[in-house]
């Protein structure tokens, strides 16, 4: 009896690969969905690395006596791949644990869409990004977006194309196109298969779990990337392009292949360019006649989906845009589903920590708690506490990696592990006896709870500085306090601490991590203002509390009078200040009315360095630091 067909058949072209191709495939076997086939076909590599691979029950390889290219290399696999859906991953791309999940789960939410982009990060620095999908410009350039950009998570959104590096196609789309174009051999191929298919009426998504590691570039040329991504370039304009707009625009993309030309006279690489130029000009002909095919089956405006900022293809940045239904798509914990997970994050934590394990015990079905390289003596106590129940798991971390990233780390646990809703807690918050049933009763209350994405409670705390209010906006310029009192419901929250947070698990799953560059601080409020801009709702519950501690106090003379202000040191001013330019950079059209009041926040906080606080030279310094770093990043 023949094998039953997997769910997914992933693809990877080898030419001259090097180890990389060991460890890519290392990290498909530590994929946590295990439904899918390799197809690997061997380019006429020389290098040996494809007869060195260990046997792996889920590996084919094909081996070809000529190189056929990227894209031709891929239909070949695709012709021999059992799955439903057709993965294209390069050698040199190493897939995080759920990426496949990931990419699955993505398609399944989004049946209208023909692929799947991944999120793909440098994998010599995984804080900045090698690309998210691939933008393309009326003019005819198509770029990696945010290419060197810092690696802050995106919800799940639309794009116009994945890079075929590490991306998704349903099989019925991709043989519906007729499959990559064998003439463009590399580059580009990915541009033209995403125009095709959004002539035929798909859309493409990127998801935010689905993550790879990219080398790139790495067994390439200069001359050889210029002659095919030049040559593409043009071939892919002349095959997609609809005949107005390409008419518009032809002569602007003339314009600059030639002055690409020109500038290389200085910079090198202008015969490559130039003979690309004239293969582009003589293969039209051909191209010309491919057009008539894929005219032939447009259904829907691609110029739609197209970049049209100067500014943004100048600055190659990403073009990812919200789903508008996609709180429609998540599906909604039924009535049982009360399966919560409390993530703990610790460093240095005092004797409170126990009485947040037990509240957290007591309200959870399980404790994540991850620390963040604690001295000896707290981690052996926290070994020991760890021993006393089988529902408390400890991650140590060796050095801090910082909130974010330990976040990130429980989060994980619980991705692979299930539940249902995720109860964010910092080591010295303490959740009443009822908070997390409160929640849960309010929110199972509410006639629109699909569109809840975050649930926060009321914070109290020692020192009474802490305001019972939610700050709310419903279109994002006019905030108002909402009075988070016993037995209120306040709704449209802009942000909400992380600590006390309760989240819906497949919320997470499309609104994605937290920002782990930002280290510390504002990464709530970057998680909570990407919650909204996904579509989502933050809701404060007065009748659930939380007794937290908010940073360290320092005694001033205010006026005559001694007060207790809350203060950071010089090295967290610096951080507060970089990650506040980077929150306001990214979400000031959504929440115009937060960033003013965030700014006037700012001025405060320098005024009081100023005036009452120690260290103000290195605090002043630091606060500067901060605000030139987050405007560079």
């Amino acid at each position: 009896m023949a094998a039953p067909s997997p769910l997914a058949s992933i693809l990877i072209v080898a030419y001259q690969s090097g180890p990389d191709l060991a460890r890519c495939l290392d990290a498909l076997d530590g994929q946590t969905c295990r439904d899918f086939e390799v197809v690997l076909v061997d380019n006429a590599s020389t290098d040996g690395a494809v007869d060195t691979l260990a046997p792996r029950p889920w590996l084919t390889v094909i081996r070809s006596e000529e190189n056929l290219g990227f894209a031709e290399g891929n239909n070949l696999a695709a012709r021999s791949a059992r799955g439903r859906f057709l993965i294209t991953l390069n050698p040199d791309a190493f897939a995080e644990p759920f990426w496949l999940e990931a990419l699955l789960a993505a398609a399944d939410r989004h049946p209208d869409a023909g692929s799947v982009a991944s999120v793909q990060l440098r994998d010599e620095d995984p804080d900045r990004l090698d690309g998210l999908g691939d933008p393309y410009a009326p003019w005819g350039a198509a770029w990696r977006g945010g290419l060197g950009a810092l690696a802050v998570p995106v919800a799940e959104s639309t794009v116009f194309g994945p890079c075929a590096a590490a991306a998704l196609y349903r099989r019925e789309a991709f043989e519906a196109v007729g499959g990559f174009c064998a003439r463009f051999f590399c580059y580009y191929e990915d541009v033209d298969m995403a125009f095709r298919l959004r002539r035929a009426g798909w859309t493409s998504v990127i998801t935010p779990w689905a993550v790879v590691r990219h080398v790139g570039s790495g067994s390439t040329t200069s001359d050889f990337v210029l002659r095919f991504a030049t040559r593409n370039r043009i071939w892919t304009f002349a095959r997609g392009m609809p005949a107005v707009a390409g008419l518009a625009f032809a002569p602007v993309m003339a314009l600059l292949a030639l002055a690409a030309v020109a500038v290389a006279l200085l910079r090198g690489g202008a015969g490559t360019r130039a003979r690309a130029l004239l293969e582009a000009v003589r293969g039209l002909p051909e191209t010309f006649r491919e057009r008539a095919a894929i005219s032939g089956t447009d259904r829907s405006n691609a110029l739609a989906a197209m970049t049209w900022s100067p500014l943004r293809f100048l600055r190659r940045a990403p073009d990812t845009r919200p789903i508008s239904d996609l709180p429609d798509r998540v599906p909604e914990p039924g009535s049982d589903a009360d399966r919560v997970v409390a993530v703990i994050v610790s460093h240095q934590p005092d004797q409170r920590l126990d009485a947040v394990l037990d509240a957290a015990l007591e309200q959870c079905t399980r404790v994540v708690l991850v620390d963040n390289a604690s001295d000896a003596a707290i981690r052996t106590r926290l070994r020991a506490r760890a021993g006393t129940s089988d529902r408390l798991t400890l991650i140590e971390n060796d050095g801090n990696v910082g909130l974010a990233a330990a976040q990130n780390q429980g989060l994980a646990v619980v991705r692979r592990d299930g539940a249902d809703w995720i109860l964010m807690l910092d080591d010295d918050s303490v959740p009443a006896a009822d908070m997390v049933a409160r929640m849960l009763q309010v929110w199972a209350g509410l006639a629109d709870r699909r569109r809840v994405g975050l649930l926060s409670p009321r914070l109290t705390d020692p020192e009474d500085t802490l305001k019972p209010y939610l700050l709310a906006s419903e279109s994002g310029w006019r905030l108002r306090r909402g009075l988070m009192a016993p037995g209120a419901v306040v709704r449209d929250g802009v942000f909400a601490i992380a600590s006390g947070s309760l989240l819906r698990r497949d919320v997470l799953d499309v609104v994605g991590p937290m920002a782990a560059p930002f280290f510390i601080d504002y990464v709530d409020i970057e998680f909570c203002l990407r919650l909204r801009r996904a579509g989502f709702e933050i809701v404060g519950i007065g009748d659930a509390i939380l007794t937290h501690r908010l940073g360290e106090f320092e005694e001033a003379e205010l006026l005559g009078r001694r007060v207790s202000l809350n203060t950071h040191s010089a090295w967290r001013r610096r951080l507060i200040h970089r990650n506040r330019v980077r929150v306001w950079r990214r979400f000031w059209r959504e929440v115009p009315g937060w960033v003013a009041w965030d700014a006037a926040a700012a001025v405060y906080d320098v005024w009081k360095a100023v005036a009452y606080e120690r260290d103000k030279a290195a605090k002043l310094r630091a606060i500067a630091a901060g605000f030139l770093s987050g405007w560079r990043d």
